[in-house]
């Protein structure tokens, strides 16, 4: 006989000094986007920004001033993964299981681009 269990909302917990101040500009920012634009165009901007900001911090090796673009791809980044479930929850569009499950693959993944372009740029030594 199959365990029965019920699906569990993860518990949100953000309590930084500047939490307060990023929920209302997420709610206005999300009020606001175009209706086309929907939470997986955010956890892909997300995504793509961080694999990017890896990509960015490789070139820097070579071009220091690569490391402007690692800024605008980690603010892009923000913005995204801050803002897909912001979205989903104000027009009530919610997938609590396939949200939070590709939010999370799709944030390791790219955290190792991250950490891995960061490794390949000589500003730390790869064994950090």
């Amino acid at each position: 006989m199959a365990p029965t269990t019920s699906f569990k909302t993860a518990e949100r917990s953000h309590s930084s000094f500047l939490a307060a101040r990023e929920k209302q500009a997420l709610l206005w920012i999300a009020a606001r986007l175009p209706e086309w634009v929907n939470s997986d165009h955010l956890t892909g901007l997300g995504f793509v920004s961080l694999v990017a900001a890896g990509g960015a911090y490789w070139y820097s090796r070579w071009h220091p001033l690569a490391l402007l673009a690692v800024i605008g791809f980690l603010a892009l980044n923000w913005f995204g993964d801050s803002l897909d479930g912001t979205l989903a929850r104000v027009r009530n569009r919610l997938r609590p299981r396939y949200g939070f499950y590709i939010d999370h693959i799709l944030d390791a993944i790219g955290t190792f681009f991250l950490m891995t372009g960061l490794a390949l740029s000589g500003l730390i030594t790869p064994m950090v």
